[in-house]
């Protein structure tokens, strides 16, 4: 195993595209309203929370018994393709990783809507393990935002 790696996911949302992707954009509100149970939080440190070049911090789970914290700066939002990239800058993964990146793109294929994300990381070392808990805190936002927005 090399020191790069990338992990995807690709989920079918039942939430109207536009929508869903307005809550990727609005990230830092919707986050712990997406995971409603009391751990897992953010907040937003520098603009407003939504749009490129804010940084917003977050508390979640990872495997189950971790509590850890990451800073990530929305580096691109495209509207007309609804991609969003946030980069790790700070918190729990620079222990880990030297490169932490989520792309997430939402899309209609053959009348579905779809969230695809991805996320490219480096490890510090060959000891490291391969990020699959930040994988499952990426799906577990993705189906409870979701869930959320249905319900709004």
């Amino acid at each position: 195993m090399g020191l790069t790696g990338k992990f995807t996911f690709e989920m079918e949302i039942k939430s109207p595209a536009d929508k869903y992707f307005d809550g990727w954009k609005d990230i830092g509100a919707l986050f712990s309203k997406a995971i409603p149970d009391g751990i897992h939080k953010s907040e937003v440190h520098e603009g407003d929370g939504r749009s490129v070049g804010s940084i917003n911090s977050y508390c979640f789970v990872l495997g189950g018994n971790t509590v850890a914290s990451i800073k990530a700066k929305a580096e691109t939002i495209d509207e007309e393709n609804k991609t969003v990239t946030f980069s790790a800058c700070g918190g729990h993964h620079e222990e880990l990783y030297s490169k932490y990146t989520l792309n997430v793109q939402v899309l209609t294929k053959h009348g579905k809507n779809l969230v695809e994300g991805t996320i490219d990381y480096e490890k510090l070392n060959e000891e490291i393990p391969e990020p699959i808990n930040y994988l499952d805190v990426a799906i577990k936002f993705a189906k409870g935002l979701d869930a959320h927005l249905l319900q709004a």
